[in-house]
Protein backbone atom coordinates (compact mmCIF):
# COMPACT_ATOMS: atom_id res chain seq x y z
CA UNK A 1 0.00 0.00 0.00
CA UNK A 2 2.45 2.34 0.58
CA UNK A 3 4.76 4.20 -0.37
CA UNK A 4 2.01 6.08 -2.86
CA UNK A 5 2.36 9.30 -5.03
CA UNK A 6 -0.44 11.16 -5.10
CA UNK A 7 -1.91 14.14 -7.19
CA UNK A 8 -3.59 17.31 -5.97
CA UNK A 9 -6.57 15.50 -7.34
CA UNK A 10 -6.60 12.30 -5.48
CA UNK A 11 -7.06 14.48 -2.70
CA UNK A 12 -10.67 14.30 -1.25
CA UNK A 13 -13.35 14.35 1.84
CA UNK A 14 -12.97 10.06 2.00
CA UNK A 15 -9.11 10.42 1.93
CA UNK A 16 -8.23 13.83 3.51
CA UNK A 17 -6.96 13.25 7.51
CA UNK A 18 -8.91 15.36 9.85
CA UNK A 19 -8.17 18.91 10.22
CA UNK A 20 -5.21 19.56 12.34
CA UNK A 21 -4.84 20.52 16.32
CA UNK A 22 -1.55 21.88 16.09
CA UNK A 23 0.47 22.86 13.21
CA UNK A 24 4.49 23.04 13.96
CA UNK A 25 7.12 23.89 11.76
CA UNK A 26 10.98 23.73 11.39
CA UNK A 27 12.57 27.20 10.54
CA UNK A 28 15.45 27.49 8.56
CA UNK A 29 14.97 26.11 4.89
CA UNK A 30 11.02 25.08 6.29
CA UNK A 31 9.35 28.75 6.36
CA UNK A 32 12.00 30.88 4.94
CA UNK A 33 15.73 30.93 3.05
CA UNK A 34 18.52 32.80 2.38
CA UNK A 35 18.31 34.81 -0.69
CA UNK A 36 21.47 33.93 -2.12
CA UNK A 37 24.08 30.87 -0.29
CA UNK A 38 25.17 32.09 2.85
CA UNK A 39 28.92 31.89 1.79
CA UNK A 40 28.01 34.20 -1.00
CA UNK A 41 26.88 36.39 1.65
CA UNK A 42 29.73 36.20 3.70
CA UNK A 43 32.36 37.00 0.50
CA UNK A 44 29.87 39.80 -0.28
CA UNK A 45 30.59 41.71 2.95
CA UNK A 46 33.87 40.70 3.04
CA UNK A 47 35.13 42.44 -0.19
CA UNK A 48 34.07 45.67 1.30
CA UNK A 49 36.91 45.29 3.85
CA UNK A 50 39.11 44.03 1.10
CA UNK A 51 38.86 40.08 2.04
CA UNK A 52 38.60 38.67 -1.19
CA UNK A 53 37.71 34.71 -0.38
CA UNK A 54 36.04 31.76 -2.95
CA UNK A 55 32.87 30.60 -1.54
CA UNK A 56 32.67 27.77 -3.12
CA UNK A 57 35.56 26.60 -1.13
CA UNK A 58 34.18 28.19 2.09
CA UNK A 59 31.13 26.21 1.90
CA UNK A 60 32.98 23.14 1.28
CA UNK A 61 34.95 24.17 4.63
CA UNK A 62 32.04 24.83 6.50
CA UNK A 63 30.90 21.45 7.42
CA UNK A 64 34.55 21.03 9.40
CA UNK A 65 34.39 24.78 10.83
CA UNK A 66 30.50 24.09 11.78
CA UNK A 67 31.29 20.42 13.56
CA UNK A 68 34.15 21.79 15.43
CA UNK A 69 33.27 24.90 17.16
CA UNK A 70 29.62 22.81 18.32
CA UNK A 71 32.02 20.20 20.32
CA UNK A 72 33.94 23.25 21.68
CA UNK A 73 31.20 25.46 22.20
CA UNK A 74 27.78 22.90 22.16
CA UNK A 75 24.48 24.18 21.82
CA UNK A 76 25.76 27.97 21.09
CA UNK A 77 28.25 28.25 24.11
CA UNK A 78 25.29 27.96 25.98
CA UNK A 79 27.55 25.93 28.44
CA UNK A 80 31.03 27.10 27.64
CA UNK A 81 30.19 31.29 28.69
CA UNK A 82 29.50 32.69 25.41
CA UNK A 83 26.45 34.54 24.04
CA UNK A 84 24.96 32.94 20.65
CA UNK A 85 26.03 35.97 18.66
CA UNK A 86 29.65 35.38 19.91
CA UNK A 87 29.59 31.79 18.80
CA UNK A 88 28.33 33.17 15.41
CA UNK A 89 31.08 35.47 15.12
CA UNK A 90 33.74 32.87 16.49
CA UNK A 91 32.28 30.90 13.51
CA UNK A 92 32.50 33.52 11.04
CA UNK A 93 36.61 34.43 12.12
CA UNK A 94 37.41 30.26 11.40
CA UNK A 95 35.31 30.41 8.09
CA UNK A 96 37.81 33.29 6.70
CA UNK A 97 41.15 31.45 9.24
CA UNK A 98 43.62 33.07 6.54
CA UNK A 99 42.55 36.62 7.19
CA UNK A 100 42.67 39.17 9.33
CA UNK A 101 38.79 39.77 10.27
CA UNK A 102 37.86 43.22 11.42
CA UNK A 103 35.51 43.31 14.33
CA UNK A 104 33.15 45.80 11.71
CA UNK A 105 33.31 43.15 9.04
CA UNK A 106 31.89 40.57 11.58
CA UNK A 107 29.33 43.04 13.01
CA UNK A 108 28.22 43.33 9.55
CA UNK A 109 27.66 39.85 8.46
CA UNK A 110 26.06 39.50 11.83
CA UNK A 111 23.50 42.14 11.49
CA UNK A 112 22.88 41.33 7.84
CA UNK A 113 21.72 37.98 8.73
CA UNK A 114 19.39 38.93 11.00
CA UNK A 115 16.51 40.34 8.71
CA UNK A 116 15.36 40.18 4.91
CA UNK A 117 19.03 41.49 3.81
CA UNK A 118 20.12 38.07 4.13
CA UNK A 119 16.64 35.80 4.49
CA UNK A 120 13.39 35.44 2.61
CA UNK A 121 9.88 34.01 3.83
CA UNK A 122 8.57 31.61 1.01
CA UNK A 123 5.33 32.60 -0.58
CA UNK A 124 3.34 29.75 -0.30
CA UNK A 125 4.30 29.53 3.30
CA UNK A 126 2.45 33.02 3.86
CA UNK A 127 -0.56 31.49 1.58
CA UNK A 128 -0.99 29.13 4.02
CA UNK A 129 -0.59 30.65 7.29
CA UNK A 130 -2.82 33.53 6.20
CA UNK A 131 -5.55 31.02 5.22
CA UNK A 132 -5.42 28.98 8.31
CA UNK A 133 -5.57 32.49 10.15
CA UNK A 134 -8.95 33.25 8.42
CA UNK A 135 -10.41 29.86 8.12
CA UNK A 136 -9.51 27.64 10.63
CA UNK A 137 -8.03 30.00 13.19
CA UNK A 138 -8.31 26.82 16.22
CA UNK A 139 -5.18 25.50 15.00
CA UNK A 140 -2.25 26.22 16.73
CA UNK A 141 0.54 27.31 14.63
CA UNK A 142 4.25 26.39 16.29
CA UNK A 143 7.98 26.74 15.58
CA UNK A 144 10.55 23.75 16.91
CA UNK A 145 14.18 24.29 15.59
CA UNK A 146 17.58 23.01 16.60
CA UNK A 147 19.08 26.85 17.12
CA UNK A 148 19.91 29.86 19.23
CA UNK A 149 18.21 32.81 20.65
CA UNK A 150 19.28 35.31 17.86
CA UNK A 151 16.18 33.22 15.76
CA UNK A 152 13.78 35.39 17.78
CA UNK A 153 14.86 38.34 16.05
CA UNK A 154 14.81 37.05 13.11
CA UNK A 155 11.87 35.72 12.60
CA UNK A 156 10.57 39.69 13.96
CA UNK A 157 12.17 41.00 11.58
CA UNK A 158 11.15 38.99 8.81
CA UNK A 159 7.62 39.37 9.94
CA UNK A 160 6.48 36.01 10.75
CA UNK A 161 6.85 36.21 14.58
CA UNK A 162 2.70 37.44 14.83
CA UNK A 163 1.48 34.02 13.11
CA UNK A 164 3.28 31.93 16.15
CA UNK A 165 4.10 34.10 19.03
CA UNK A 166 4.06 31.84 22.32
CA UNK A 167 4.74 28.92 20.58
CA UNK A 168 8.20 29.17 20.16
CA UNK A 169 10.63 26.20 20.78
CA UNK A 170 13.79 26.01 20.57
CA UNK A 171 16.54 23.58 21.40
CA UNK A 172 19.04 26.27 23.17
CA UNK A 173 16.35 26.95 25.57
CA UNK A 174 14.56 23.65 26.06
CA UNK A 175 18.34 21.95 26.33
CA UNK A 176 16.66 18.81 24.15
CA UNK A 177 16.79 18.61 20.19
CA UNK A 178 15.34 17.10 17.34
CA UNK A 179 14.78 14.26 16.59
CA UNK A 180 14.09 13.28 19.66
CA UNK A 181 10.63 12.43 20.93
CA UNK A 182 10.88 14.60 24.55
CA UNK A 183 11.04 18.07 22.46
CA UNK A 184 7.75 16.90 20.81
CA UNK A 185 6.30 15.68 23.73
CA UNK A 186 7.53 18.82 25.26
CA UNK A 187 5.96 20.85 22.84
CA UNK A 188 2.44 18.90 23.23
CA UNK A 189 2.80 19.21 26.64
CA UNK A 190 3.16 23.37 26.96
CA UNK A 191 0.64 23.69 24.45
CA UNK A 192 -2.11 22.00 26.50
CA UNK A 193 -0.87 23.27 29.31
CA UNK A 194 -1.71 27.00 26.89
CA UNK A 195 -5.27 25.38 25.54
CA UNK A 196 -6.48 22.85 27.92
CA UNK A 197 -10.05 22.52 26.35
CA UNK A 198 -8.09 20.72 23.34
CA UNK A 199 -8.64 17.50 25.96
CA UNK A 200 -11.86 17.58 26.12
CA UNK A 201 -12.95 15.26 24.35
CA UNK A 202 -9.97 13.25 23.33
CA UNK A 203 -7.19 11.26 24.92
CA UNK A 204 -3.54 12.29 24.72
CA UNK A 205 -3.23 9.90 21.76
CA UNK A 206 -5.83 10.89 19.91
CA UNK A 207 -5.09 14.44 19.83
CA UNK A 208 -1.43 13.09 19.12
CA UNK A 209 -2.90 11.99 15.62
CA UNK A 210 -4.07 15.56 14.71
CA UNK A 211 -0.08 16.54 15.20
CA UNK A 212 1.66 17.65 12.83
CA UNK A 213 5.31 18.75 12.24
CA UNK A 214 6.86 20.34 8.94
CA UNK A 215 10.41 20.40 7.95
CA UNK A 216 13.14 20.04 5.54
CA UNK A 217 14.76 16.98 7.24
CA UNK A 218 13.95 13.16 7.05
CA UNK A 219 15.31 12.37 10.42
CA UNK A 220 15.42 15.66 12.26
CA UNK A 221 11.57 16.31 11.44
CA UNK A 222 9.79 13.86 9.78
CA UNK A 223 10.77 10.44 11.69
CA UNK A 224 11.47 12.72 14.90
CA UNK A 225 7.38 13.57 14.83
CA UNK A 226 6.36 10.26 14.48
CA UNK A 227 8.39 9.23 17.06
CA UNK A 228 6.26 11.02 19.27
CA UNK A 229 2.83 9.87 18.10
CA UNK A 230 2.89 12.94 15.41
CA UNK A 231 2.46 13.24 12.03
CA UNK A 232 5.84 14.01 10.12
CA UNK A 233 6.13 15.68 6.82
CA UNK A 234 9.32 16.46 4.66
CA UNK A 235 9.24 19.27 2.42
CA UNK A 236 11.78 18.79 0.34
CA UNK A 237 12.01 21.77 -2.44
CA UNK A 238 14.81 20.39 -4.64
CA UNK A 239 14.37 16.70 -4.22
CA UNK A 240 16.86 15.91 -1.97
CA UNK A 241 16.20 13.07 -0.84
CA UNK A 242 15.21 11.99 -4.26
CA UNK A 243 11.42 10.82 -3.07
CA UNK A 244 10.13 12.31 -6.10
CA UNK A 245 12.63 10.80 -8.45
CA UNK A 246 10.48 7.31 -8.03
CA UNK A 247 9.50 5.46 -4.80
CA UNK A 248 11.97 3.60 -4.38
CA UNK A 249 15.19 6.20 -5.24
CA UNK A 250 15.46 7.44 -1.98
CA UNK A 251 18.72 9.41 -1.12
CA UNK A 252 21.24 8.65 1.62
CA UNK A 253 22.12 11.73 2.93
CA UNK A 254 25.31 12.14 5.20
CA UNK A 255 25.54 15.08 7.80
CA UNK A 256 27.85 17.13 5.35
CA UNK A 257 25.89 16.65 2.82
CA UNK A 258 22.72 18.00 4.93
CA UNK A 259 24.97 20.79 6.50
CA UNK A 260 26.08 22.04 2.96
CA UNK A 261 22.60 22.14 1.44
CA UNK A 262 21.71 23.96 4.84
CA UNK A 263 23.71 26.84 3.45
CA UNK A 264 24.46 26.32 -0.15
CA UNK A 265 20.83 27.50 -0.96
CA UNK A 266 19.63 29.56 -3.41
CA UNK A 267 16.12 30.74 -3.10
CA UNK A 268 14.72 31.74 -6.32
CA UNK A 269 16.57 28.16 -7.68
CA UNK A 270 14.26 26.09 -4.56
CA UNK A 271 11.17 27.80 -5.10
CA UNK A 272 10.89 27.97 -9.20
CA UNK A 273 11.52 24.11 -9.20
CA UNK A 274 9.18 23.15 -5.90
CA UNK A 275 6.02 24.94 -7.73
CA UNK A 276 6.64 22.53 -10.77
CA UNK A 277 6.06 19.77 -8.32
CA UNK A 278 2.40 18.97 -7.36
CA UNK A 279 2.38 15.65 -6.35
CA UNK A 280 2.77 13.85 -2.81
CA UNK A 281 4.04 11.29 -1.48
CA UNK A 282 3.14 9.46 1.24
CA UNK A 283 5.60 7.00 2.72
CA UNK A 284 2.85 5.35 5.41
CA UNK A 285 -0.08 6.81 7.48
CA UNK A 286 1.47 9.47 9.29
CA UNK A 287 4.46 10.41 7.14
CA UNK A 288 4.23 12.29 3.85
CA UNK A 289 6.63 14.15 1.38
CA UNK A 290 5.49 17.37 -0.39
CA UNK A 291 7.44 20.42 -2.61
CA UNK A 292 5.63 23.10 -1.45
CA UNK A 293 2.84 24.62 1.02
CA UNK A 294 -0.08 24.28 -1.96
CA UNK A 295 0.28 20.64 -1.62
CA UNK A 296 0.24 20.95 2.28
CA UNK A 297 -2.82 22.89 2.30
CA UNK A 298 -4.37 20.29 -0.20
CA UNK A 299 -3.90 17.40 2.38
CA UNK A 300 -4.70 18.80 5.44
CA UNK A 301 -7.71 21.24 4.40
Amino acid sequence: MFPKRLSLGNWNASNKPEIPKILTFDAYNTLYATTLPVMEQYCLVGKKYGIEADPKQLTQNFPVVFKALKEEHPNYGKYTNINAKQWWSYLIVNMFKSYKVPNEMIDEILERFEGPNAYIVYPDLLELLNYIKAKHPNVVLGIISNTDPLVYTLIKNIGLFDYFKTHLYLSYDLDIKKPSKEIFQYVFDDIINKHPRMLECSTEAELKKRCWHVGDEAENDMLGAVMAGWNGILIDRSNKYGYFSGLSSKKKRTDNSISVDKIDHNFEESWSESMKQTDSIQLSENTFVISNYNVLKSIMF
